[in-house]
């Protein structure tokens, strides 16, 4: 599948179901013919010989052509059904990895690209794409009806192009209103999808009112513009519909008119009248038809935007398991939004089982750097290398298994301890969950909970306080063999006794040589670590082994962040948070 246009490849590869079903469409429509036909002959010839052979056999010709065209058209529909499914198969999986990935940068993007994606697959198994498909074939009925009588193909073909011009007025007046509609519809449901995510803040701090103003301007906005559009389109429907109804009106007259002077016999009148309903249908739904079209092409476009660059220029291979060496060169991370440099020129490097405390005043770029060490940022310039390959150079699944992250928002998924400490692997062992539990210091807590592992703890851990889902994250973070584990805040919900749960955590993975990286502003949690960064205005201000760092950040001289001493309580190395 093309990665530069995996729903048009994917597409491609349902191009001989396609065709198959547009080759239905001409046996489907010639087969409806034998009901016009019918009617004709019944009142032409049946009824004026009065034979019941012929009137048994027509009807014997008939059900059996009517049976098959059924057949047909439910097969057909069975086809559109299949493509669908088979598309989501095809894409979800990829459009979900690529969500993800342009949610570190665009969080508001939701799941809009799962309701894209749905709305293509609506369109393909809707009845809209069986009339497109029938559309071409509708000439078979303008040709019978010309063969029926002349002045009556004249007037059903200046009915059809009468109403595919009001379709046309249907496309072009209230296009533009849709599509601001559309794009005022997802601003008003990214907005309450933010109100429902800060639920808590938004009762506590008295933001209800804001918040739904913030919604209500784009919901307002989203129905004006829906409002003009429907009442357009409404207009224009109503407008086709009473035009189909006139017309049907105007050929039954004047094939009356016609069977009265001569020019057609009885039947004909029946039989137009039919074919005349078949030929126009199309022309009838080309507004729904379009109105589906349009949504299903926007949506396309939406993920077109999603792919990220080329896996043909990002190809990665499986790597040997790294030591957990980093390699910190020249690193440069600057705002795509603006021009602020968070990070500049950082050359570090931490051996393979070390322990690292990163400090630094607030919006100094500590959180920015954790993100870029585990590779969810790329920088501007510079590497983060892994024993020698920069991030990018390893298979993403295998880097994942070898990195546990624990940023400062800690997110648990819906379903059991275990479960989210073995990362979701419905293949987990035991024995490496009660593992990482152990390492995390978190062990004994879980056995307390009323299941133990198998405690169901809500959607995003809701049954648990803040620091207990800090707990449950470590762990996490050491599940199966991690190799580079960065810690950003680990300490922030903790009290006493988890602070040194954590310091005894930190003792155990230097002891099983893995790597360990902590953001903290807090000395109780970087008394046993082996270095410390000292980051200050995006520079890394010092670097050398903790006793040594410590002690320099002491002396007054020292034009770094000095540790200071709050009345009656612990040293704190500057201020929690980062950029």
């Amino acid at each position: 599948m093309s990665d530069k246009d995996p729903i048009r490849a994917a597409l491609g590869e349902c191009r001989p179901l396609f065709l198959s079903a547009f080759w239905f469409g001409l046996f489907i429509n010639a087969l409806m013919l034998a009901v016009p036909i019918y009617s004709m002959q019944v009142l032409d010839r049946v009824l004026s010989s009065g034979s019941l052979d012929t009137l048994v056999m027509l009807t014997i010709i008939v059900g059996v052509s009517v049976l098959f065209m059924g057949l047909l058209q439910g097969l057909r529909a069975l086809v559109f059904s299949h493509i669908g499914r088979w598309l989501d198969d095809k894409l979800s999986s990829d459009i979900v990895q690529k969500t993800l990935n342009l949610a570190l940068h665009k969080p508001n993007i939701g799941s809009q690209p799962l309701r894209d994606l749905a709305t293509i697959r609506g369109f393909v198994t809707s009845p809209a794409l069986g009339s497109l498909f029938d559309a071409p074939w509708s000439v078979i009925y303008f040709i019978v009806i010309f063969m029926i009588n002349l002045w009556l193909g004249v007037t059903v073909v200046l009915g059809a192009a009468l109403m595919l011009a009001l379709a046309l007025v249907t496309e072009k007046l209230p296009a533009k209103r849709s599509a601001q509609a559309n794009d005022e519809q997802i601003k008003a449901m990214q907005a309450m999808d933010a109100v429902i995510r800060n639920a808590e803040v938004v009762k506590a701090m008295g933001l209800l009112e804001q918040a739904s103003r913030r919604w209500r301007v784009h919901n307002r906005q989203w129905l004006e513009h829906a409002f003009s559009a429907s009442n357009l389109q409404t207009v224009v429907s109503h407008t086709t519909r009473t035009l189909r109804m006139g017309l049907q009106v105007l050929l039954t007259g004047q094939g009356a008119w016609l069977v009265i002077s001569g020019g057609m016999s009885a039947g004909g009148i029946i039989a137009v009248s039919i074919l005349s309903g078949k030929a126009l249908a199309p022309f009838d739904a080309a507004v729904s038809i379009y109105q589906a079209w349009a949504n299903s092409q926007k949506a396309y476009k939406r993920l077109t935007e999603l792919n990220p660059a080329s896996s043909e220029a990002n190809r990665t291979m499986m790597l040997p398991e790294p030591r957990g060496e980093i390699s910190i060169e020249k690193l440069t991370f600057q705002e795509k939004q603006g021009s602020r440099w968070i990070l500049r020129g950082i050359n570090i490097r931490i051996g393979a089982g070390e322990s690292v405390g990163i400090i630094g005043p607030s919006g100094t770029g500590k959180t920015t750097l954790a993100r870029l060490l585990v590779g969810v940022a790329q920088p501007t310039s510079g590497s983060v290398r892994l024993d020698g390959a920069s991030l990018d150079q390893w298979d993403p699944d295998q880097l994942g298994r070898l990195i546990g992250y624990l940023p400062q928002g800690v997110e648990l998924f819906s379903g059991t301890v275990a479960e989210n400490i073995a990362r979701l692997d419905g293949e987990a062992d035991p024995e490496s969950i009660v593992m990482a539990a152990r390492l995390a210091q978190v062990h004994d807590y879980i056995l307390q909970l009323p299941n133990g592992y198998q405690t169901d703890i809500g959607l995003n851990g809701a049954l648990l306080s803040a620091g207990q889902k800090q707990r449950i994250a470590l762990a996490r973070c050491f599940y199966r063999g991690a190799r580079l584990v960065v810690l950003d805040e680990p300490n922030a919900h903790l009290d006493a006794e988890g602070e040194l749960a954590f310091v005894q955590c930190l003792m155990q993975a230097k002891e099983r040589g893995i790597t360990t990286i902590t953001i903290a502003h807090r000395p109780s949690v970087l008394q046993k670590v082996d270095k410390i960064l000292v980051l200050q205005g995006g520079e890394a201000k010092m670097y050398g082994p903790a006793t040594e760092v410590l002690d320099k950040m002491m002396r007054p001289e020292q034009n770094v962040l000095p540790i200071r001493r709050p009345h009656g309580g612990e040293s704190e190395l500057g201020v929690s948070g980062a950029t």
